[in-house]
């Protein structure tokens, strides 16, 4: 981020990412990578302002063996499947609003529904390497932020979930396509 007078901040992706892969190296990634999300989403307007859309779904923008940075795009009256990340995961919003069903694996595997997180602009979160969570884009426009993992999210081995039976089943493009579905 880059300061240009006293209340306005512009947004670089680039700077972003460099953040992101000093925030990973350090001791405590997990506090670092959380200050970094809280003072890059203070200011969402900033980040659309410099974030052109790229696409639907994930464009990852950065990715080695510490940490991946990625742009994410929710699509309205889609439920993407419950899934992992196996890693620490940080969210955080920047157009549109976000809405993150939580869960957690019973003693008997199956999924718990834990909370709703409801993500407007300017806000994050994170997710430990065992957090499951479903996404929607709550109304009718997607909602776009940026996602830091702390690790390989492209070749580590995670699961998606049935929503509705709760079974478990490798990650593939196959599966999560199979297991998307309609917003009821």
């Amino acid at each position: 981020m880059t300061h240009t007078g006293e209340h306005s901040v512009t947004f670089s992706l680039d700077e972003f990412v460099r953040e992101a892969r000093s925030a990973a190296a350090q001791e405590h990634s997990v506090s670092a990578v959380n200050r970094l999300m809280a003072r890059t989403f203070a200011d969402p307007g900033a980040i659309s302002a410099a974030v052109q859309p790229m696409g639907s779904g994930d464009e990852p923008l950065f990715e080695d063996e510490q940490v991946s940075v990625y742009w994410v795009s929710f699509a309205p009256q889609e439920l993407v499947p419950p899934h992992n990340h196996k890693m620490p995961a940080f969210l955080g919003v920047y157009q549109g609003v976000e809405v993150n069903r939580l869960y957690r694996r019973s003693k008997s595997g199956s999924l718990e529904a834990v909370k709703e997180k409801r993500m407007q602009p300017g806000d994050t979160l994170s997710l430990g390497g065992e957090g499951i969570h479903a996404v929607y884009a709550e109304g009718n426009a997607p909602s776009l932020g940026l996602h830091i993992y702390l690790g390989r999210l492209s070749t580590i081995e995670r699961e998606v979930f049935d929503s509705e039976t709760g079974e478990a089943m490798p990650f593939t493009t196959k599966n999560y396509q199979n297991l998307l579905r309609p917003l009821e």
